[in-house]
């Protein structure tokens, strides 16, 4: 890891695992100051919750377990809140399959999110823990959601909730990390289970807003639905291009399931 001269990084650890023995070693860290800590309830957002307590820096810096970060990483976000003040930053991920001699390298374009210039505001779209810079006052008062901790959506409702009190979160192109996908991922029915959890999470967020608010967003996915299901594909078509239908239609659905106060749950 490359770092700006006089800067100071540690890193800290959370395994959530409740079997995990308690001597587990540290993964390399590359020199860097590491801590590792323990939250055996099986939770992602308490996990989170469990690493932002712990570190003790201004800037907090995410990037999950499953994704690999360049040596110009923190670099790059130093340097952007440098010359572009602002309470949080947002990088690309960038898809790589494990395996690729196993197939599934068509699916690779449905892991790749919206990605947008250096400088501008992040839309909600764009806010999650993949690969985020963030100040650590944010989180004064703010945590992770436990209630979506298994079915994913997290970081989504906290970020969206900092936003809309006012947190200027903007885009950084130059902080790229890769997160490689398995095999099971590169698959139609993944990605459709993908799509729904995906809406079920904006539907349990919209579920907790005003009774106004709750109208319009059943509204909004009763529509939805009529317009995932009105642009399936008749006959014979391109494959990816049926898939991407399939795709709207379940993430409408899990929104309805997440309003109408359904449970799902993607991390056992």
């Amino acid at each position: 890891m490359k770092l700006p001269a006089g800067a100071q990084v540690e890193l800290v650890v959370v395994d959530n695992d409740p079997d995990a023995p308690e001597s587990a070693p540290l993964p390399d860290a590359g020199g860097l100051p590491a801590r590792r800590l323990r939250e055996p309830r099986r939770n992602i957002a308490h996990a989170r919750n469990a690493a932002v307590a712990a570190a003790r820096g201004t800037w907090l810096a995410f990037v999950d377990d499953d994704e690999e970060v360049p040596e110009d990483w923190l670099s790059a976000y130093l340097g952007q809140v440098e010359r572009t003040p602002c309470d949080g930053l947002f990088g690309p991920v960038l898809a790589r399959a494990e395996a690729p001699e196993q197939g599934g390298l068509r699916w690779l374009t449905f892991f790749t999110p919206e990605r947008f210039e250096t400088g501008v505001r992040v839309p909600l779209a764009g806010l999650r823990t993949g690969n985020a810079f963030l100040r650590r006052r944010l989180f004064d008062g703010a945590s992770f959601d436990p209630a979506l901790g298994r079915s994913g959506g997290s970081d989504t409702k906290l970020f969206a909730a900092l936003a809309k009190a006012g947190a200027d979160f903007r885009w950084c192109a130059e902080a790229t990390v890769v997160e490689w996908e398995p095999a099971e991922k590169l698959a139609a029915r993944w990605l459709l289970r993908r799509a729904f959890r995906g809406g079920y999470a904006h539907g349990c967020i919209a579920r907790e807003g005003s009774r106004a608010q709750v109208a319009r967003a059943w509204l909004r996915a009763a529509a939805g639905v009529a317009a995932a299901l009105a642009r399936l594909p008749l006959g014979v078509g391109p494959r990816t291009r049926a898939l991407r239908a399939c795709m709207r239609v379940a993430s409408a659905a899990g929104r309805v399931h997440g309003l109408r106060g359904g449970r799902f749950v993607e991390y056992a």
